[in-house]
């Protein structure tokens, strides 16, 4: 049958075979398991150069940034794999981001967003666009409006770059890579983009330090927690942590500065970091070998 020239059983077949590699791309590398990764954390700081020490205090190696066109400054922590912690600062606001980060910081420091990596961003703007969801392009990423609940996340390509050195990865605390991601809140919309993307929630304890029961939702190479608002280190603000793998513990709690040492929480081979410390975030520092 014909309808205009074009026939009609022909594209049924062309739709469906689309509709399965939809449903293929959705699913990721496992049944569950969203098909796309971590990104990076960033983590609005006042004082840059105090926060730079301070993580350095930590056991992380800290790579130089620069001086942005917009006035922003910042710092790396950078693992191999492209992941990282910025720290990030905006002295005066002479655009809309440096507005939003002075605006922030204003309530202290503490991460204000986190990204979610994806090689193919045009595949994730048509599926951001079958949902209906009103991304934007800013650059290379696909950010949301301010206005829009899912403001706090962004999808990015992580960020290599030529100038990255073996001293940039070489941590003393012998930490590895970002292995999950704590948020709290109002997460309908963080879990809705995990879900449009093939990942599944599931109920899962997690500590954090303390025992909780929660969501977890499963992407590549790393888990992200789904908690409950009264988890949140500030309310409004939506990323409570990361979990980083580390080779030893012993190496990570010898690389921390006396005083962090006695703050720093251990339980079940990992070492919780407050926010205290942290510039607002909680880092677990967790052994390679309880890494399942």
């Amino acid at each position: 049958m014909q309808r205009g020239g074009v026939n009609v059983a022909y594209l049924a077949i062309v739709w469906g075979l689309q509709l399965l590699c939809l449903r293929a791309e959705a699913l990721g590398n496992e049944p569950g398991t969203a098909n796309i990764g971590l990104d990076h954390v960033i983590v609005a700081v006042n004082d840059l150069e105090k926060a730079a020490r301070r993580y350095q205090d930590l056991g992380f190696a800290v790579k130089p940034g620069r001086l942005h066109d917009n006035g922003i400054r910042n710092r790396h922590v950078k693992f191999p794999d492209g992941i990282e912690l910025e720290l990030i600062t905006a002295f005066e606001a002479h655009d809309a981001l440096t507005a939003a980060y002075r605006r922030h910081l204003a309530d202290g420091d503490g991460p204000a967003y986190f990204g979610f990596y994806a090689a193919d961003r045009d595949a994730v703007a048509r599926r951001l666009s079958s949902a209906g969801l009103p991304y934007v392009w800013n650059g290379g990423l696909i950010t949301f409006p301010e206005t829009d609940p899912l403001h706090s996340l962004f999808f990015g390509g992580r960020n290599r770059a030529a100038t990255d050195k073996a001293e940039h990865f070489a941590h003393s605390n012998t930490a590895e890579k970002v292995i999950a991601l704590w948020l709290a809140g109002d997460l309908a919309g963080e879990a809705s983009v995990l879900r449009l993307f093939g990942g599944v929630p599931e109920a899962k304890t997690v500590r954090i330090p303390l025992p909780a029961e929660t969501q977890v939702v499963k992407i590549q190479d790393a888990e992200v927690y789904l908690l409950p608002s009264s988890y949140a280190v500030q309310q409004g603000r939506k990323i409570v942590g990361v979990t980083v793998s580390v080779k030893s513990l012993d190496s990570a709690r010898a690389a921390l500065k006396d005083q962090l040492r006695e703050i720093a929480i251990e339980v079940e081979r990992s070492l919780f970091l407050p926010p205290s410390v942290t510039h607002g975030i909680w880092i677990e520092l967790r052994e390679r070998d309880r890494i399942h």
